[in-house]
């Protein structure tokens, strides 16, 4: 695949959480020039995996809540096919948005999708005691969607440029508390930088230490652990399957041949980051 006129898909429409994240992908890697848009994320997932588009911006982790548990297993899964060619940090900016001449005492159901509701609960339990949350399957646009629809008891979770588009009113702002994601680009194709700033390393691991001796030999190759997370396997006590995010500096070369002796592992990431 050739490093230029990549497409990359993303959740939603162009007023979503996830296109901004993409938009911001597309500002620092010119390598990707039009964003595709998918109603769900499986639909997304698949779409990469065809080759349809060059990869899925999908988010990796939370500054309120953690790992996207569902994005890091699809990736650290024993034969996935998935691999980390970019990454961009997207500040979030959730707003409660209604139907126009409602106000917030007549909410009494809430709509958002999973990053956007798990961002906001605290503030939405907090001010909204009485109302039912609700992630829905499909994406902001979609909950928006039902807030014009109903009859003033049903808000939202989206961004304050859906409000605009779809005619809502904005009931409160920043609900998030300010919370910050990273998003990956991800993608069937490997695409390893030579001189890579950030490595991915996905392996099933036990107790026995081989975990702990991989970051190690990760480390003498230039890179320091950042982030674990881990899924059990369901197969054995102690056994996980883990993804490892490091950043560092080294070359590609040297990557390869510290995560060589462990059988269990896959190189799944080694780019250049531009923050």
């Amino acid at each position: 695949m050739s490093k230029k006129g990549w497409k990359l898909g993303a959740l939603g429409g162009a007023q979503t959480f996830g296109a901004q994240a993409a938009k911001r992908m597309l500002e620092k890697h010119p390598e990707f020039t039009e964003i595709v848009y998918y109603p769900t994320t499986n639909e997304t997932l698949a779409a990469a995996l065809r080759g349809e588009v060059s990869a899925l911006c999908g988010p990796e982790q939370m500054m309120n809540t953690g790992f996207h548990a569902g994005m890091q297993a699809r990736v650290a899964a024993p034969g996935s096919r998935l691999h980390v060619i970019a990454e961009t940090t997207h500040a979030y900016h959730c707003s409660l948005l209604g139907k126009p001449g409602a106000g917030m005492a007549q909410v009494r159901r809430v709509l958002g999708h999973t990053g956007s509701v798990t961002q906001s609960r605290p503030w939405l339990e907090a001010n909204l005691p009485d109302a039912e949350i609700e992630i829905v399957d499909t994406n902001s646009l979609g909950a928006a969607r039902s807030v014009l629809e109903g009859n003033g008891s049903i808000a939202s979770v989206g961004t304050p440029e859906l409000a605009r588009e779809c005619g809502l009113a904005e009931l409160a702002r920043d609900i998030d508390g300010g919370s910050v994601g990273s998003y990956w680009a991800i993608s069937r194709e490997a695409h390893f930088s030579e001189t890579p700033t950030r490595v991915v390393v996905a392996g099933r691991f036990g107790g026995d230490g081989q975990l702990s001796k991989l970051i190690g030999a990760l480390a003498g190759a230039g890179f320091l652990l950042q982030t674990v997370s881990s899924k059990a396997s369901g197969k054995a006590l102690y056994e996980y399957d883990y993804l490892l995010r490091l950043r560092g500096a080294g070359k590609l070369g040297a990557v390869r041949a510290a995560v060589a002796p462990f059988r269990s592992a896959r190189l799944a990431g080694a780019f250049e980051a531009r923050e």
